[in-house]
């Protein structure tokens, strides 16, 4: 049997966004289709709240779904369902998340990637006779990279910026400011790769923007900037921002800039936040900002 790690598989999946709504139960769909083919039984753990509803229907024959307990995260659920089994190696635990599979493997668990997991839910399958052939979004599709992917490893994105890659920053703020969404979410990248202080105030800008996905652009970019002065921009996007994915990308930059008002904001959040998901981001934060504090790498 297959033990999900709900919101980490979410955030593997190239055509899925953490920050819609009714992304638990998209995800929960999509998984019911795969069993129907595969025959492969799942038991989905979610944080604590992270549905609408926590009803009993949300199981199904082969996909069922446990919430973690309320101040419980869903990694700690699964290590402790792991350690309640007689025969814990009869489990594979799909994660990207280091620490679970690190304390999986200790309860006697077998481990899959979760991207290599997302990559079998979004490959074309081959049709049974009679049906269409599925047109759905190729994940090796560059068009569909996943946006913290592609911050985690900024050399590869060169490319992306095409011939204006090293063209003036003027270029890059003008389609920051413009219509076209995608173009916006590069010229964040570009500002906060190489646009210097000049790019903080554009930034700055782009963080009240319509899109979500502009919104933690920029929320990236600036981290990238490390200018300190922008810590109380990301404390505004943690404490208020309506899209968990922004709040995520806000504790993650406020642990990388550091400094007391960042450690108190992400201290709160830690406990306060309404996500799962952006608590975890912001102890994850917490933990990374104190242990380069200790080694004497980061400001007090």
């Amino acid at each position: 049997m297959l033990i999900i790690d709900g919101h980490n598989l979410i955030g593997a999946l190239p055509d899925e966004d953490l920050a819609n709504p009714d992304d638990e139960v998209r995800l929960l769909a999509r998984l019911r289709g795969y069993r129907s083919q595969s025959s492969q039984d799942m038991l989905v753990f979610f944080d604590s709240g992270d549905l609408p509803a926590q009803s009993p229907d949300l199981s199904t024959e082969g996909v069922r779904v446990r919430f973690a307990a309320p101040g419980q995260s869903a990694d700690d659920a699964i290590v402790d369902f792991l350690r309640s089994r007689k025969e814990p190696g009869q489990y594979a635990v799909v994660t990207n998340d280091q620490g679970l599979r690190f304390r999986a493997a200790s309860a006697g668990a077998s481990l899959q990637w979760a991207s290599d997991f997302a990559h079998r839910l979004a490959r074309r399958r081959k049709p049974r006779t009679g049906q269409p052939v599925d047109s759905g979004p190729d994940p090796l599709d560059p068009a569909f990279a996943d946006l913290a992917a592609q911050f985690m490893h900024p050399g590869g994105e060169d490319a992306r910026f095409g011939a204006d890659l090293h063209g003036p920053a003027e270029t890059w703020i003008e389609r920051l400011y413009g219509d076209d969404v995608e173009q916006a979410r590069l010229a964040a990248r570009w500002l906060g790769r190489f646009g210097g202080s000049g790019g903080a105030g554009p930034l700055r800008d782009a963080l009240t923007h319509w899109d979500a996905g502009v919104r933690r652009a920029a929320v990236i970019a600036l981290a990238d900037l490390n200018e300190p002065s922008v810590v109380a921009d990301l404390v505004q996007r943690l404490a208020g921002d309506p899209s968990s994915m922004v709040r995520e990308a806000a504790a993650d930059s406020l642990g990388r800039i550091g400094g007391r008002v960042a450690e108190t904001a992400l201290e709160y959040a830690a406990e306060a936040d309404g996500k799962g998901k952006v608590r975890k981001a912001a102890r994850e934060a917490l933990l990374q900002m104190r242990a380069r504090r200790k080694s004497g790498r980061l400001a007090r």
